[in-house]
């Protein structure tokens, strides 16, 4: 399983920033805001700060070079390239995305998804005038979206080549794009496939005589280990016991409902009830010796 690397774009009013610390959150990996960084540079004036001001003042953005200098200091933090990220305010021109892109694949590193946060400008124009206090007129509104969206097409129409751009609709509610997006991380997760939620795992408790769940996530080393033998247990096993994988980030609840002591934890269910869990990174030989018990139960 590769980290989550995710760029979140899209007009004013669309809610790219908040939409972007709800997916960081759920994923566990890093916020990073190029609006943040920025400020954060000029209130420490640091070297990059001192001279990121003047653009600022003067409501200009920042040059290129420098935004990619900004970003790439923060993005070489461990961090980052061990957990992954969610990315917004940055790029904003299509020299800033090829500077980042050249250098990321430079280090190493897999191509980031792109979620373009799409709404028409007439949703957005009535948000940003709920959002305001000052009202200001609605051309100047529409001019507005107007700029940003001529500045964001060669964006997207960049990604787009890369094959590294996904569409949302960002009219629907903040829950309603919220899963859209975490959809677009649910990755191929080989021979055992990834349950979606609690509900999709109570269903299978209920209708799968014999069930394996590896409790796994993204970011986790050990997990990534156990992930071979857990796929190999699926292909093995395929007509007789349902082997699975689900996401701890996006389903903590379920540490506390079985009482897990950490992960990797693989549990071992039969008729929906869990006989076993071994927890922690376990031979191939392990965990078929306790699928060979479960078999022995049925």
């Amino acid at each position: 399983m590769k980290p989550k690397q995710f760029i979140l774009l899209g007009l004013p009013g669309v809610g790219a920033e908040a939409q972007a610390i709800a997916l960081a959150e759920r994923w566990q990996v890093p916020h990073i805001s190029m609006g943040e960084l920025v400020r954060g540079a000029i209130a420490a004036e640091t070297a990059i700060g001192i001279e990121a001001r003047p653009y600022v003042d003067a409501g200009e953005l920042i040059p290129d070079a420098l935004a990619i200098k900004l970003i790439r200091k923060r993005f070489e933090q461990p961090d980052t390239m061990l957990k992954g990220w969610v990315l917004d305010g940055f790029p904003r021109t299509l020299a800033q995305a090829q500077g980042f892109d050249e250098w990321w694949a430079a280090v190493g590193q897999p191509p980031a998804t792109v979620a373009y946060l799409k709404a028409p400008p007439e949703f957005l124009i009535i948000r940003l005038l709920n959002e305001t206090s000052e009202k200001p007129p609605i051309s100047a509104i529409r001019e507005r979206l107007e700029s940003f969206q001529r500045s964001l097409e060669p964006l997207l129409e960049h990604y787009q080549q890369r094959s590294q751009l996904a569409t949302i609709n960002a009219s629907l509610s903040f829950a309603e794009v919220a899963s859209a997006l975490a959809q677009l991380g649910q990755e191929d997760t080989g021979a055992a496939k990834l349950i979606r939620d609690e509900a999709e795992l109570d269903a299978l408790l209920a209708s799968e005589p014999l069930l394996v769940v590896d409790c796994m996530a993204s970011w986790c080393g050990s997990c990534k280990q156990v992930t071979p033998a857990i796929d190999k247990l699926a292909e093995a096993y395929g007509n007789s016991v349902m082997v699975r994988k689900i996401d701890f980030d996006a389903n903590r609840q379920i540490t506390k409902r079985f009482e897990l002591k950490g992960i990797p934890a693989v549990m071992f269910f039969k008729d929906g009830e869990r006989l076993e869990t071994l927890t922690g990174v376990k031979s191939y030989q392990e965990y078929n010796a306790a699928v060979t018990r479960l078999l022995a139960r049925s």
